[in-house]
């Protein structure tokens, strides 16, 4: 097979985004992303992410690690809370490094665990963890309610019945209920911890840059803009929500959010992807490389 290098521009990456409104991701939308991100992997990315991964006493396999960072925003790292998200102002369409917390958000927070990961003063284990939480930020901010208006925790205060059945909330239905709705729906028959490796194949399978080396550099600002920009849109039906009122999505909502979700899934892998390219592989003809991911 011919190999070419992709250097993720604005023109690829137009080919996997969206032409409407996007979501995901809850544990099952981390495991997707990162075990469809794990196959674009070069070589010496791969053997890199393998060795670090091999040192983790909880997890044997990239796929795994990448809910870990909810797993502790609670307990041992307190201090990633804030790291999960960024809000805006209601009037603020555009998004910024000013519109960080003091504490930090997720577009810091990726930018700082880019450059732990290939800080060689690190340690494996510090370098260890700067991957599981690079890999978790990469999927919350395609998640657009990452990306949200201040005041209702990112649509946890915003109340669902999710397709006439289920009392839950906004913010819920774009992290897992779409999902898992589907998955439940398609692969009936198999057990539910199976479910996602279905769907992993599938969303593989329609991304077009198999044989392809894929590199990009971090731009948390831009991706986090891409959200803000989803969430604000008249079909997300986030905008204009309140907590005082509760939506009632049927299956036209789920049908639009579902084919949304697939295409932000495979963009979200494959930046991934590349970041962590651009990040462990050696440098080639200029691309690649510590400088060049971190532009």
């Amino acid at each position: 097979m011919s190999f070419f290098r992709v250097l993720l521009s604005a023109g690829v990456v137009a080919n996997l985004a969206p032409t409407a409104p996007a979501m995901a991701y809850g544990r099952d939308g981390h495991r997707l992303v990162c075990d469809m991100a794990y196959r674009f992997l070069q070589p010496q990315a791969r053997a890199e992410v393998d060795r670090l991964i091999a040192l983790d006493p909880q997890f044997d396999h990239f796929r795994d690690v990448c809910s870990w960072a909810d797993q502790v925003r609670s307990s041992t790292h307190l201090r990633t809370a804030p790291f999960h998200y960024t809000g805006q102002e209601r009037d603020d369409p555009i998004v910024d490094a000013e519109d960080c917390a003091f504490n930090g958000c997720i577009t810091s927070a990726i930018e700082l665990h880019a450059r732990e990961l290939v800080d060689e003063d690190n340690s494996d284990e510090e370098r260890l963890e700067a991957l599981k939480f690079l890999a978790h930020w990469i999927g919350d901010i395609h998640q657009p309610l990452h990306v949200s208006i201040n005041g209702d925790r990112g649509g946890n205060d915003i109340p669902v019945i999710w397709r006439g059945e289920r009392h839950t909330n906004l913010h819920r239905v774009w992290d897992s209920e779409i999902i898992l709705d589907y998955m439940g729906e398609t692969w009936p028959w198999a057990p539910a911890s199976e479910r996602v490796n279905y769907f992993a194949d599938e969303l593989a399978a329609e991304i077009p840059l198999t044989g392809s080396e894929i590199y990009t550099t971090v731009d948390p600002i831009a991706w986090a803009q891409e959200s803000h920009n989803i969430v604000r849109s008249r079909d997300f039906a986030y905008y204009w929500a309140n907590a005082e009122n509760t939506i009632e999505p049927g299956d036209a909502y789920y049908e639009r959010g579902l084919r949304i979700s697939r295409q932000q899934l495979k963009l979200a892998s494959v930046r991934l992807a590349g970041v962590l390219n651009g990040l462990l592989d050696s440098p080639a003809e200029g691309v690649g490389g510590f400088e060049t991911a971190l532009d």
